[in-house]
């Protein structure tokens, strides 16, 4: 009975969305490590590879691409360790610097824009299937049936739990390995050789710095939401080191790799890539596995940010996390209808300037304030904030800076710098003074502090 009783409780609280990850669930380093290759291995890098070997010469797109590299694995460790230390979701963890209700802002645009990287997927992948098998714009209901299709495939894994992510992962990251080498061969091929490829580099149509915006932003994005991910490792440590080789060492050779195949064929676009090379039909099933790894990660954690609180629960952790997943999934074919990919590069672009201020956020306030970090480890630990203002200043003073400073230095580091300069200067001084911005806040329009009203 007393079996029974914990596996009901475990099929309700299912992949805790709402709460900390049991120990029980955490999964082994390479389980782990598979999905991680599953998340980066994937279409959208071979995509952002492709846009820098587009738009830069050789020497820059490798400059671009190792600063990528760098920035990624920096950003992804420091808040992937974090997930692994709370078992906390993203969600669960923004709580401690933005409030128990100004959580919201981070969660909303995250899941938002996540459900576009879906739709930009979905379609990506759609468009590519129609043109091989000659399906034209004249047979809207049979287009529009396989869209469903594919979203369907695309959504049934990340409906069941984390485990069965993993499970197509495991086919996943060796196709997208295979595609890199295919990439790779097809670009030396077609080229005639490594500097016949490097010397057919197109002159920059674009700034390098605009383009690491670009390359770097692509994946901030799932940087930024890692610990929904990380928190199934067992310890940091573990978490650290997955993350290095996955950003620092995969992640790089699939840009390289995506970017020779650009400048063998002046396509971005990794189905149109291996069209030019004569191999889309051969090399389909592979795509489409990455498409699916993608996809599902991001419907995955995107429905996870929307599923925490202070967002009411359904029933359960778990029914409240699949109910969230179908209405974010109808949402997002909604966008796949409108179309995103077709302003891919500035979506990239902006995810930078609206992910870089909350990622430097969340940074600051779990490894340079000591006395905060105790609430998120500590069992019980609960936020200290309703609403945080000095989270909101600095994500809108970050954004607005990322934003207009398009044309100076990198816009992507102008809007972190500022918004962690804001935030760290606030919460500081309110930290020494023995109170919160909140309480400040309020002790300034109102003469009374929340706890106060409380009483």
């Amino acid at each position: 009975m007393e079996k029974t009783d914990s596996s009901l409780q475990s099929n309700e609280v299912g992949d805790a969305v709402r709460s900390r990850l049991p120990r029980d669930k955490r999964m082994g380093f390479w389980s782990n490590t598979f999905v991680l290759w599953g998340l980066v291995l994937v279409v959208s890098s071979l995509l952002v590879g492709g846009m820098v070997g587009t738009q830069l010469p050789f020497k820059e797109a490798m400059i671009v691409i190792l600063m990528a590299g760098v920035f990624n694995s920096v950003v992804s460790i420091l808040i992937g360790i974090i997930g692994a230390r709370t078992g906390y979701t993203s969600a669960m963890i923004f709580r401690y610097s933005y409030g128990k209700m100004g959580v919201l802002l981070p969660n909303f645009i995250i899941a938002l824009t996540t459900l576009v990287w879906f739709a930009v997927i979905l379609n990506l992948t759609r468009d590519a299937f129609v043109d091989m098998m000659g399906i034209g714009s004249g047979s809207p209901v049979l287009f529009w049936a396989i869209t469903i299709l594919m979203a369907l495939i695309f959504l049934i894994p990340a409906y069941k739990q984390m485990k069965w992510i993993a499970y197509v992962d495991y086919l996943a990251a060796p196709a997208i390995i295979i595609i890199l080498v295919v990439t790779i061969w097809g670009a030396l091929d077609v080229g005639g050789g490594l500097q016949a490829v490097i010397s057919q580099a197109p002159v920059a149509s674009a700034s390098a710095l605009v383009v690491f915006t670009s390359a770097a932003g692509g994946w901030l994005h799932a940087n930024t939401v890692i610990s929904d991910f990380t928190r199934f490792y067992k310890n940091g440590k573990q978490a650290a080191l997955g993350l290095f080789l996955t950003y620092g060492v995969l992640m790089v050779f699939q840009y390289i790799g995506a970017t020779l195949g650009a400048l063998a064929t002046g396509e971005w676009n990794i189905f149109l890539i291996m069209e030019e090379f004569g191999m889309l039909e051969i090399t389909f099933f592979a795509i489409f596995l990455g498409s699916w790894s993608t996809s599902m990660a991001a419907i995955y954690f995107g429905a996870n940010m929307m599923s925490a609180p202070p967002i009411p629960e359904y029933k359960n952790e778990e029914q409240t996390r699949k109910l969230v997943l179908l209405i974010s999934w109808g949402i997002a074919l909604c966008f796949a209808w409108y179309g995103p990919d077709e302003i891919f590069n500035f979506f990239l672009q902006f995810l930078s300037w609206v992910l870089g201020p909350i990622a430097i956020t969340v940074i600051i306030d779990y490894w340079l304030f000591p006395e905060k970090r105790k609430l998120y480890e500590t069992k019980g630990g609960l936020p200290d904030m309703s609403f945080n203002p000095a989270a909101y200043l600095g994500w809108m003073g970050g954004f607005l800076v990322g934003y207009f400073s398009q044309e100076f230095f990198i816009s992507l580091l102008n809007g972190m710098v500022v918004a962690g300069v804001l935030y760290y200067g606030w919460m500081r001084y309110a930290l020494r003074a023995g109170t919160t911005p909140e309480q400040q806040l309020s002790l300034l329009f109102s003469g009374t502090t929340p706890a106060d009203e409380g009483e």
